[in-house]
């Protein structure tokens, strides 16, 4: 079976990594991977933040962690920080861990039901301690990719796609570089071979549209009925982002994504080991892009004076068909989602572990009907769960100040999906069987945090004595603290080099 590739980002790699590892193991096997990455085209990555899920994929990969985070500038991440969202100097944050003892299982009512004096998250969570004494979320020893608390990583997206491509290459994984001038094209519309600059022309039985917002190969996703348009629900269409750099040997990086709400959208600031990304995802409908900079670069403050800022377009939505004919779209040629939530790179580890569970067994069945159709309801499913988590967060923020904020939360914004939940959870807290989806990285653990820290509560909840803290939990948040080093001590060890801590 051959397999072709085009494109060589984090989501071409990605997919070559999981194609190369779950189908052939470590070395050349039943299937034959090409990569084709242009030289002339540009990547979208401009630093990129993750979620607990990166460790499963790079374990199944088998690289060691020392040496992705030494590759990619990896800092780790405990949490999602949300300032300014319910109103300006407010805070809370989006950890990672829960605590799940038998008391814990109806945190949020219990939560609800005491005078609320700590934040919901210090109270289900102990992550929010860790990030307030500067602990990491494992220790200097032990086993890869296994921390005291689940956590995930910030790290330089493109050095991310080159470190995939020398352990693929080294696995047996072809690697092109070219620009693909044609695709060719059977009566039937499937792909029969790609023309290269260079003048080579290579074919396959599959191939992958890792090829980004061009989707190359996927040409329905501009078709009419080929996309579902999502922007009448999210509605940053725009992003602009630049790179503050740091002194490495005084900076450690701060454990979590910092994402606080502006004028007209929201920013990232996203810590390396030698700079910060910053970014201003924003509607276009409701700010310039000259003027969106400038209010990134008046957040930042000094430190953006003479940094060159990046602009970038993009189009809320998923395709409706990302596996047609003998082609399967990956990454942001299938869809796009704000990263609010730092879910891109997680679409593509899924849609890539999706294919494998589909593959086709032979050649013959390439553009089979029956893998295609369940390989687009999988991903379709999961694209618009993450699009709820993420529309939630502007519908319950309390930000009313400007007319994006007004127009972000306004009751038209929900889908029917999210609208229905909201109309329980104003009855009572999210429960388990408000969510079905088995394959989705969100549950009504996550939704509470989103939920709890806007400030949200359901109708003629009022609130009684004391903190309604379970016995026991304040010994458990000193047992999984018990022994950690600090964030910036195992950045050192893992980095080399000393490090300050960061206030």
């Amino acid at each position: 079976m051959r397999v072709i590739v085009v494109g060589g980002g984090s989501a071409g790699w990605i997919a070559a990594a999981t194609l190369q590892s779950r189908l052939n193991g470590s070395g050349p096997g039943r299937v034959d991977i090409t990569l084709v990455e242009s030289p002339d085209t540009p990547r979208i990555g401009v630093g990129e933040a993750t979620i607990p899920t990166m460790r499963d994929m790079l374990r199944g990969f088998g690289i060691a962690e020392a040496k992705f985070m030494r590759a990619c500038e990896a800092s780790f991440k405990h949490a999602i920080r949300f300032d300014d969202w319910s109103a300006p100097g407010s805070r809370y944050l989006h950890p990672f861990h829960r605590h799940l003892t038998p008391d814990m299982q109806m945190a949020a009512a219990r939560w609800l039901e005491g005078d609320g004096a700590s934040p919901f998250d210090s109270f289900a969570s102990a992550q929010p301690g860790l990030i307030s004494a500067g602990l990491a979320p494992r220790g200097l020893d032990g086993a890869d990719y296994q921390g005291a608390v689940p956590y995930a990583y910030h790290m330089d997206a493109e050095m991310f796609a080159d470190a995939l491509a020398a352990h693929c290459v080294a696995r047996g994984v072809r690697h092109l570089r070219d620009h693909v001038d044609q695709v060719h094209r059977d009566a039937g519309g499937l792909v029969t071979g790609l023309a290269l600059r260079g003048g080579q022309r290579i074919m396959a039985d599959l191939y992958i549209d890792c090829t980004g917002f061009r989707a190359l190969l996927s040409p329905q996703a501009n078709e009419p009925g080929g996309w579902v348009d999502q922007s009448a629900h999210l509605l940053c269409d725009r992003a602009v982002a630049f790179r503050v750099p740091e002194d490495p040997e005084r900076f450690t990086p701060a454990p979590f994504t910092r994402a606080r709400a502006l004028g007209s959208g929201w920013c990232w600031d996203i810590g390396l080991m030698t700079r910060r990304g910053r970014g201003y995802v924003y509607s276009s409908a409701h700010i310039s892009g000259e003027d969106a900079e400038a209010e990134l670069r008046a957040e930042e403050g000094a430190a953006a004076a003479g940094l060159t800022a990046r602009h970038l377009r993009f189009r809320v939505g998923r395709q409706v068909a990302p596996w047609t004919g003998n082609v399967v779209a990956i990454g942001l040629a299938a869809g796009f989602l704000e990263p609010l939530e730092s879910t891109g790179l997680y679409l593509a580890d899924y849609a890539s572990r999706v294919l494998c569970e589909m593959f086709p067994p032979s050649p013959a069945h390439a553009a089979n009907p029956a893998l295609a159709r369940r390989h687009n309801q999988l991903l379709a499913e999961v694209h618009d769960d993450i699009l709820d988590f993420i529309l939630l967060h502007f519908v319950v923020a309390g930000r009313r100040d400007t007319v994006f904020w007004r127009d972000a939360s306004a009751p038209q914004r929900l889908t029917d999906r999210l609208a229905h939940l909201l109309e329980i959870w104003n009855v009572r807290p999210p429960r388990f069987s408000d969510f079905s989806l088995r394959y989705s990285p969100f549950n009504e653990l996550n939704y509470e945090f989103i939920l709890l820290g806007s400030g949200w509560r359901p109708a003629g909840l009022n609130r009684g004595p004391g903190t309604n803290l379970p016995p026991g939990l304040a010994a458990a948040n000193r047992a999984i603290a018990a022994g950690l080093p600090t964030n910036s001590a195992l950045l050192a060890h893992i980095h080399g080099g000393p490090r300050a801590a960061r206030p």
